[in-house]
């Protein structure tokens, strides 16, 4: 039921490099992507902070519409189309992109027995050396047993990538478990975690918080989480990072 029949992209950066010192935002949008609450907050925060790199979950795109997304290139990877709209992650960026794979869930959710998205970008940095990027939308309304084989999915997926990397998204690790499997798939791929001096407004079930930005090989160089007021019930993290 809803399975995507198609996915999105658009590419218009391929002779571009990342910037030797780059940023990411990761943001669980909520399916807001087409109200102007939405778009007047992101495009303040793209003036501000001048990404590099947009993670979002849960994106909503209109099929007979033009997707404003500044100048980026973009990928979305669907996990639902419906007549008029098709949902998923999103990353977007303003540098090449070399490899892209659009992974969906194993398993289902209950209820719709709809399946997750993530997205697995590859991008070239200034030293030649290629990052890979993971947007993802981890499964939720399943057993622990089941999350874990999708993060095994994942981790299958992207082992035998050498060198920089970056995984992020909303994790739904809403239990100890669920964290415990996350900390033990990053831990197995050489994954430190980004941290924040004030964690207060990252979205927490059960106090266990759900977004994350994990990295390899690079330098963090600046964190933040940003108050949406309440725009989505999750709020973005931003992090930096140079070679």
């Amino acid at each position: 039921m809803f399975k995507p029949k198609r996915f999105d992209k658009i590419l218009k950066h391929q002779e571009l490099k990342l910037r030797s010192e780059f940023s990411v935002l990761c943001w669980n949008v909520a399916k807001l992507t087409q109200k102007s609450v939405y778009r007047e907050f992101i495009d303040k925060l793209i003036r501000e902070h001048d990404f590099d790199l947009l993670l979002f979950q849960e994106v909503k795109r209109n099929l007979s519409l033009e997707m404003e997304l500044h100048d980026y290139s973009y990928i979305l990877s669907p996990n639902i189309q419906t007549r008029k709209h098709i949902y998923g992650v999103l990353s977007a960026f303003r540098s090449s992109c070399h490899e892209d794979i659009c992974l969906l869930s194993k398993k289902r959710e209950l209820m719709y027995a709809t399946h997750k998205a993530s997205l697995i970008t590859h991008h070239m940095l200034p030293d030649e050396r290629q990052l890979l990027v993971v947007n993802l939308h981890a499964i939720n309304f399943v057993h622990n047993k089941d999350f874990k084989h999708e993060l095994d999915y994942l981790f299958d997926t992207i082992q035998n990538h050498r060198g920089a990397m970056i995984v992020a998204g909303d994790f739904n690790t809403w239990n100890r478990q669920r964290v415990e499997y996350l900390l033990e798939f990053a831990k197995k791929l050489s994954l430190q975690m980004v941290t924040f001096d004030d964690e207060s407004n990252i979205k927490k079930v059960f106090l266990n918080s759900i977004d994350y930005i994990f990295y390899r090989e690079l330098n963090l160089t600046y964190s933040e989480v940003i108050d949406t007021k309440k725009i989505s019930d999750h709020n973005p993290i931003i992090a930096k990072f140079n070679l």
